[in-house]
């Protein structure tokens, strides 16, 4: 470690300095093993206070890296920090109950006259804002030449303190298939998913966990598991919900049938403070790379959706379809359904014919359910025995499955997670009400049909490994959808800030509705002038896909070994916007592409 502490740069930076490192897109998150965006409104509050008090703080930590041919810090500690500073600053928070003078500082009062910022009332007295932008923030620099020497210094950091949960505790470092698979699921399942895995600090609020007082990120009380009341909003901040699904993965993959207990799946992770030994962890990891991430990810994400039908179907929350009173947590009841599907639609590739006859088959299910003293030890015997009730009760409303993979119709959710991407990653998407006229004619909008395949082709010039959608049924924005409503009726379904319109409108006086429908693009496409791969591709991948009952079509295009043309021409995506790449810029397009193959 002596050469670490010799690289190490120690410097003193204003708050000012530090929100306009922020500004310049300077400060990297990498989720590979950083901690969620959890500070409350009130945590927030505290820190700023401390800085208006002149009071010491934790110093940040941070790597000097190269992301994407710039210079960045990638924040090994003090993201909750530096957030709650730019938080503070942007207005999203009182201090005794007035807001940042925007007027303060230069840059911000640069933003308010472009009205980029908007200054909140009352406004804090002036004198206590400059006094805490001008506080020295103290910062550790930390050339990095490598990311195992900074996944490293994170565990080490972590490693022997106490404010990471248990959870965090265990990944702080950790960059093992399981570990990662756990964290993708995790993400996919609350909703803060994002389409890389190193985002700038200041699109992580749009993922990040909220309540209700803030306009932006993931409700808490909306993530599935708080919704159906099987961990709480304090254990979603505790990452308790990595835990439960690490839980029920060492269940699904590992023979003999392991018990349920902190102890082991600190094992899965290798995590021990005293130093245990790492079989569990290599026997995981082992059978994690026999059946495949990717695979592992669409079966849990099959069985996530026929879970949710079922729950929905019941008209209740899923502690209240187990229990009549309600008034318990279930994470062990939801692991015994949720394995007992599993069983079912992967083990023995069953399909549910009869959502309503299973949700019936569960209510009350949670007294025939034993789960034995709760807090320690569930043993692979009870587990299993609860799994075989479980099975047992919904039996009945499964038939035999027509097709072998069992996450083909899983839209549901990844779904959901491609709304969400859209946040951080926005020049990879892109959302149409349909492509229908909306002056009453209804009749078919072929520019716009033209505009969907130019996005497509400029998402494919991104760069090799980019992939782009453009989904077809979301409202652009809430006129939109007004005019929707006018015209057919239609009232949006809301998730998130998306409204989701769906195109079943316009399909409805074909013959054959949305089949006569999607043959009519698919056959435009077929037509569409561009490079052939993309085409291709384009055309093998598009779905017609059921997001609660709204008929939608997404378009998915993946950049392949050269830049795609559209008529001819070479197009590029700023944001939302699409421009033509002039000839003087095609070496540089065709260097990207040709950088990758070296």
């Amino acid at each position: 470690m002596a050469s670490i502490k010799q690289d190490l740069t120690n410097r003193n930076e204003s708050v000012e300095r530090v929100y306009g490192f922020n500004a310049e897109s300077r400060f990297l998150v990498n989720r590979r093993y950083q901690r969620k965006l959890v500070w409350s409104i009130d945590e927030k509050r505290a820190f700023i206070d401390s800085l208006r008090q002149a009071f010491p703080v934790p110093l940040i930590l941070l790597a000097d890296v190269d992301h994407e041919g710039e210079d960045r810090f990638e924040i090994i500690d003090g993201m909750q920090r530096l957030n709650a500073i730019v938080s503070f600053i942007e207005g999203e928070f009182d201090l005794d109950g007035a807001y940042f003078d925007l007027q303060a500082m230069a840059q911000t009062k640069l933003l308010l006259d472009k009205a980029q910022l908007l200054q909140k009332t009352p406004v804090l007295d002036r004198a206590i804002c400059v006094k805490i932008v001008g506080y020295s923030l103290p910062l550790t620099v930390y050339p990095a030449t490598a990311h195992t020497q900074i996944d490293e210094i994170f565990r080490r950091i972590n490693a022997y303190g106490r404010h990471l949960s248990r959870q965090e505790l265990r990944v702080a470092g950790v960059t093992s298939s399981f570990a990662q698979l756990v964290r993708n699921l995790a993400a996919r399942v609350r909703g803060d998913v994002s389409a890389s895995d190193k985002l700038y600090l200041s699109s992580m609020k749009q993922i990040s966990i909220t309540s209700k007082e803030l306009p932006y990120g993931l409700n808490v009380d909306t993530i599935f598991w708080v919704q159906n009341n099987i961990l709480t909003r304090e254990y979603i901040r505790q990452s308790r919900d990595e835990e439960l699904i690490a839980d029920m993965l060492g269940y699904v993959l590992l023979t003999p049938k392991v018990s349920s207990s902190a102890e082991i799946i600190d094992e899965f992770f290798g995590y021990s403070p005293n130093g245990a030994k790492q079989a569990r962890r290599d026997e995981i990891e082992a059978a994690v790379k026999k059946v495949g991430s990717d695979v592992l990810i669409m079966q849990y994400m099959a069985v996530h959706d026929v879970f949710r039908e079922i729950v929905k179907a019941s008209g209740k929350r899923f502690s209240e379809l187990m229990f009549a009173d309600a008034g318990q947590r279930v994470p062990r009841y939801f692991q015994s359904v949720f394995l007992a599907l599993w069983e079912l639609l992967i083990n023995e590739q069953l399909v549910i014919k009869d959502v309503k006859r299973a949700a019936k088959a569960l209510d009350g299910a949670g007294e025939n359910i034993s789960i034995g003293g709760g807090g320690g030890r569930f043993s692979a015997d009870d587990r299993e025995k609860n799994i075989t009730v479980v099975r047992g009760l919904l039996q009945k409303s499964f038939s035999k499955r027509k097709q072998n993979d069992p996450a083909l119709s899983s839209w549901t959710t990844e779904f959901e997670n491609i709304l969400m991407q859209s946040y951080t990653e926005q020049a990879l998407y892109d959302f149409k009400q349909g492509f229908m006229f909306l002056d009453g004619s209804a009749k078919f909008d072929e520019p716009l049909f033209e505009k969907v395949f130019k996005t497509l082709a400029a998402m494919a010039n991104q760069g090799p490994g980019a992939v782009g959608y453009v989904i077809v049924g979301v409202a652009d924005d809430a006129k939109t959808a007004a005019r929707i409503k006018d015209l057919y009726g239609i009232t949006p379904i809301s998730y998130q800030r998306f409204l989701i319109t769906g195109i079943d409108h316009e399909a409805a006086a074909l013959p054959k509705k949305l089949d006569s429908y999607f043959l009519g693009i698919t056959q435009r496409l077929a037509a569409t002038q561009m490079t052939e791969w993309a085409r291709a591709q384009i055309s093998r991948d598009v779905r017609l896909i059921s997001y609660s009952d709204r008929s939608l079509v997404i378009f998915r295009v993946e950049a392949g070994h050269e830049p795609c043309d559209f008529h001819g021409k070479y197009y590029e995506r700023h944001g939302s916007n699409v421009s033509e790449i002039a000839q003087p810029g095609y070496a540089a397009l065709f260097r990207r592409f040709l950088s990758a193959k070296a």
